[in-house]
């Protein structure tokens, strides 16, 4: 390899025993590691600006892999988490041929040998983000995931950072992150997505609504993840990662009033938050398999009848949710 970057040690992006699955957040904090910022920019204070940590997602096509917020929306994402560093950015998507990537690389080269990585969406299973760290001409290597190991690369979106601006403080980009919760939860949704207590309805009916019922066991759409033993990912699996995932949201929370302990409602939010997602998420868990559920259980109404019973339960959470901002004084939330 003619360059690898030596400004922050090549390591693992992400860790999912951490509850670390939304890749970009990792990607923004490899960046800023390599940038020299502070430890304060980290996986979890970007899970949170970006909306991730508090936003529960469902993909009206499931032929289509859900991940997460960031994910399927990134450019409102990207200006979130770029605002709140202080840096200035560049995103280029589409980048859908040989003759495209080329058109990149001297850039990349360039910024790889000045110490600063390039955050990419990398083709895959997932398509999701990681950071090139390396290169041997026009060929890419990057750190993806949870192996610390550099992989040659092949990418459909690129991120380069810009400019350094000025930065809102700690405690301000916690408090703004908090104060967008409900507008996250109650967002209008897209034609591909829903978005908050929607999203959970919507997950809930999807399973009543016979939706699922003309694929084979043999159909392709029922093993869209890596993993044999996860099944149903897109119908089920990919919503209970994003539930458990989101229980990362309570510390978040806690850092905010620790930061900010003008926001004393948040000593209300967070047993609510702890209820929808770690507690919601262990009761699906245990559920018809979990992770591991099958797709004839998935057919059948009657044996999902009681975990789309949950998932409705869980979403009348968002409604207790809003009620403490509202009576807060934060009834509209921030953008």
């Amino acid at each position: 390899m003619e360059n690898i970057i030596s400004t922050a040690p090549l390591r693992a992006l992400i860790s999912m025993q951490a509850g670390q699955n939304y890749w970009l957040n990792a990607c923004m904090q490899y960046l800023m590691e390599c940038l020299g910022e502070s430890k304060n920019y980290s996986y979890w204070l970007f899970s949170g600006v970006t909306g991730d940590s508090f936003i529960q997602l469902y993909n009206k096509n499931p032929h289509e892999m859900p991940i997460c917020f960031s994910h399927q929306y990134t450019a409102a994402a990207l200006k979130k988490a770029f605002h709140a560093c202080g840096y200035g950015y560049d995103h280029i998507s589409n980048i859908d041929c040989e003759g495209k990537r080329s058109k990149h690389s001297a850039r990349i080269r360039g910024y790889i040998d000045n110490g600063v990585p390039v955050i990419a969406r990398v083709n895959g299973p997932f398509n999701a983000f990681g950071v090139i760290c390396a290169y041997k001409g026009d060929r890419f290597y990057c750190l993806l995931g949870e192996s610390p190991q550099l992989a040659e690369c092949c990418f459909s979106e690129l991120v380069f950072v810009g400019e350094k601006m000025q930065k809102p403080p700690v405690s301000e980009i916690y408090r703004k992150a908090v104060l967008a919760f409900p507008s996250l939860i109650a967002m209008e949704g897209t034609n591909k997505s829903s978005f908050g207590k929607q999203a959970f309805v919507d997950w809930a009916q999807s399973f009543q609504s016979g939706l699922f019922g003309n694929y084979a066991d043999g159909d392709p759409i029922w093993h869209t993840h890596p993993y044999e033993g996860f099944t149903c990912w897109n119908m089920h699996g990919a919503y209970l990662c994003m539930l458990g995932t989101n229980a990362c949201c309570e510390s978040f929370l806690a850092q905010t009033l620790e930061l900010n302990p003008d926001m004393a409602f948040i000593g209300d939010l967070i047993p609510i938050v702890r209820k929808q997602t770690k507690e919601g998420f262990d009761a699906l868990a245990k559920m018809e398999g979990g992770f591991g559920i099958l797709p004839s259980t998935v057919r059948d109404k009657a044996k999902m009848e009681p975990i789309s019973n949950k998932i409705a339960e869980l979403s009348l959470l968002c409604d207790d949710i809003l009620s403490v901002f509202s009576k807060a004084g934060y009834e509209g939330g921030a953008n």
